[in-house]
Order: C-alpha cells, then structure tokens, then sequence
C-alpha cells in the first residue's frame, strides 16, 4: 500500500515539475521577445498604433483577463521562493547567504515583474494619446479597470493600476486630471492607503475571503 501511495505522488511530482519547467521556458521566452515587440512598436506610424480601449473596451473583460493572468502566475509561485526570497544574510559576508546554495526565485520574481509591466503599460497607454480629452478617458477607463479587479477580488492588479496612475509622468498631468471624476479613484486609493501596516486593504481583504466562503456557486466564489 505505501509503495503504491509513494508511486502515485512520485508521479504527481513528475507531473508538476514538467508543467513548472514548461511555463519557466514561457516566461523566458516572454522575456526575451518583450524587447523586440518594442522596437517594432516605436517604428510604426502612431497613426495606426492601437490603443488598449481600442483592443478592449469593456473594463469588466479586461479585469477578468487580468484576473486569469494574475491566478497563472500566482498558481506556480511554491511557499519555498518565499523562504528564498527573504532568507538572511550571513552577517559575517554580504555576499553570502546562510544557505550555501541558495535556490531561485523565478516564479516570484516573474510575479513582481508582472506587477510592474501593467504599472508601465497604464501609465504609457495615459500618457500615449495627444489630446487631453482622450488621456482623461483613457484614466477614467482604468479606473474601472481597477473597480472591477476590487470587485473580483484582484487586489495585487488593482494596486499594480493605481501604482502606474501615481507615476509622475501621469500624477504631473495637471489639466488632464481636471477633467477626470476623481471620486472612485479616492475610494480605490483610500483601499490600498499604506498607513497602519495596509490596514484598508487587510480589511477588503479578510472581507473577499470571507464573501468566497459564503459564497453559493463556484463563480461568485
């Protein structure tokens, strides 16, 4: 019985570490093209470059894209990156750490790179049209973007839009701003305010899970 139980997880583990290896290889290729993508972005005429509202513009699906996005990268991200992540430093040697080899972290820090790309894709997709009119709907869009990502659940894209909102490049477009119905964007920043340790969003947060629990179909939880 305990050899054919050992199989079952040996082969299990197989299983695992295959689908890990293959996605390892997807986010380095992933890595590799991003580069090239944009230098064939910055050749083409602005004419007839498109912009996101254009590719989506319903902010529902794209929080749900997002969403599916976000469950991917987090689902392959193992409780021992986190070990690595934050391991101490040998306080003898600053270059050594406690572990003689210490392990990667790829999943996790393809997860933070994650984070910041969609910071820099909602500041340029702002900051890209010429007209004030069009970067003011442009900021309303991902608003709702980042409504909706509260709504799911999304919190680390919600924080990821509302960080590329507060890049200088977008915070310093003044006239812009002045067209803009801030309200929902204060509600969604006053969620992810910082002050006593996250506390908002430790609350939204506790308040989601439990919602998921309660919840009566697969798709509300």
């Amino acid at each position: 019985t305990y050899r054919k139980n050992v199989q079952q997880m040996m082969q299990c583990l197989i299983r695992k570490l295959a689908t890990l290896s293959q996605y390892e290889e997807v986010l380095a290729k992933i890595s590799s093209t991003s580069t090239d993508r944009l230098t064939v972005l910055k050749t083409k005429p602005q004419s007839i470059q498109r912009d996101i509202i254009t590719i989506c513009n319903d902010p529902y699906t794209l929080a749900q894209q997002l969403t599916h996005i976000e469950l991917e990268r987090l689902n392959y991200i193992g409780p021992e990156e986190f070990v690595q992540a934050f391991v101490q430093k040998d306080p003898l040697d600053n270059d050594k750490s406690c572990y003689s080899e210490r392990k990667k972290t790829r999943n996790l820090e393809a997860y933070v790179e994650w984070f910041n790309r969609l910071s820099y894709l909602v500041a340029t997709e702002i900051c890209m049209p010429v007209k004030k009119k069009h970067r003011a709907r442009m900021i309303e869009y991902f608003i709702d973007v980042a409504r909706e990502c509260f709504n799911i659940g999304n919190f680390n894209s919600l924080m990821a839009i509302i960080s590329g909102m507060n890049m200088s490049p977008v915070s310093r477009l003044k006239k812009t701003w002045a067209k803009v119905k801030t309200a929902k964007f204060d509600i969604l920043e006053h969620q992810m305010d910082p002050s006593s340790n996250f506390y908002n969003y430790r609350t939204a947060l506790r308040g989601a899970a439990q919602r998921s629990l309660t919840a009566h179909s697969s798709r509300e939880k």
